[in-house]
C-alpha cells in the first residue's frame, strides 16, 4: 500500500510537471505577459499552423491560423522571447460564438514567435 501511495504522488508530480510542456517539448512557464505574469497553462496555449506579422491601418499585428481559421492580435501581445519549437503560439482564450469558427473572438494573454530573420 505504501508503494501504491508513493507510486501515485510521483506519478501525479509527473504529470504536473510536464501539463506545460506542448507536443515537441516546449516548455511554456518561462514565458511571461508584458506585466511579468505566466502565459499560458496547458489549456490556454496552442500552437498555430502558420502566422504572420504585417500593419493594417496603421497598427501593428500578428495573424495566425489555428484550427483552421485567422485570428489577428495585436503586436503588444508577443513576448520578447522566441518560442523554441519554431512555431508560433497563441496564449489565451478563443471565443466561438454560435459555435461558428469564423467568428471567433480571441482574448489574448500572449503571443509567442519563433525566432525571425530581420
Amino acid at each position: 500500500m505504501k508503494r501504491l501511495r508513493l507510486l501515485l504522488c510521483v506519478l501525479l508530480t509527473a504529470a504536473a510537471a510536464s501539463a506545460h510542456v506542448n507536443d515537441r517539448g516546449m516548455d511554456y512557464r518561462p514565458y511571461k505577459d508584458r506585466y511579468g505574469q505566466s502565459c499560458c497553462s496547458e489549456r490556454d496555449c496552442v500552437p498555430a499552423a502558420d502566422f504572420l506579422e504585417t500593419v493594417v491601418e496603421g497598427e501593428a499585428i500578428v495573424r495566425l491560423f489555428i484550427n483552421g481559421v485567422w485570428i489577428t492580435v495585436p503586436q503588444s501581445y508577443v513576448v520578447g522571447a522566441h518560442a523554441s519549437d519554431g512555431r508560433a503560439h497563441f496564449c489565451g482564450n478563443l471565443h466561438l460564438p454560435n459555435n461558428n469558427p469564423a467568428e471567433v473572438k480571441p482574448e489574448p494573454v500572449c503571443v509567442i514567435l519563433p525566432p525571425r530573420q530581420t
